[in-house]
């Protein structure tokens, strides 16, 4: 083991990076997705198949109402999360598009936060739950393994279509090629 000191700044830093890089993961991941389902006929993408959503496009959709109002709170505007009906009247096309925009403002975002607003706890009201103060990384990390969770049902939704070939997203596979970081 290599015995190293963290220093507050180096901390401080490191937490910064961390973030950046973790958001720049989200949206390699979104795209390297996106672009995987674009070969695909889009038909498939609205056949039902028994998941946590009826459709891998609705699954799509739920990631993106899902990290928009998580970056909400993360702008500090502390949105009311309602649950009624699920509804997804876009088209296959404006969901892809939505939730690869939705990473990119991710992203922008993040870049532009400070280590203050990264540790700053912002005020989230979840139904039947509470109201909690909760890190701005805290809340990044929420977004990318939520968003993890849904992809990987999409590859299982796209298996139980026939779909064999989905591309690898994995966070260390990011890190090895995607960003080439090692």
């Amino acid at each position: 083991m290599i015995n190293t000191t963290v220093t507050p700044a180096t901390a401080t830093a490191e937490l910064v990076n961390y973030a950046k890089g973790f958001a720049g993961y989200e949206l390699w991941a979104i795209k390297t997705t996106v672009e995987w389902l674009k070969t695909k006929d889009a038909t498939l993408l609205e056949t039902p198949v028994v998941s946590s959503y009826g459709t891998i496009k609705e699954t799509l959709k739920h990631m993106w109402d899902t990290s928009a109002w998580w970056i909400k709170n993360l702008r500090g505007e502390h949105p009311s999360l309602t649950f009624g009906p699920f509804e997804c009247n876009e088209s296959v096309a404006e969901v892809l598009d939505g939730v690869v925009k939705q990473a990119e403002e991710l992203m922008e975002l993040v870049s532009a936060m400070t280590p203050e607003q990264l540790v700053q706890a912002y005020p989230v009201t979840i139904p039947f739950t509470g109201d909690f103060n909760i890190p701005g990384y805290e809340i990044l990390s929420q977004i990318t393994h939520h968003t993890t969770y849904h992809r990987g049902q999409i590859i299982t939704m796209g298996r139980h279509l026939g779909i064999t070939d989905a591309t690898n997203t994995d966070y260390m596979f990011y890190l090895l090629v995607g960003e080439k970081r090692y």
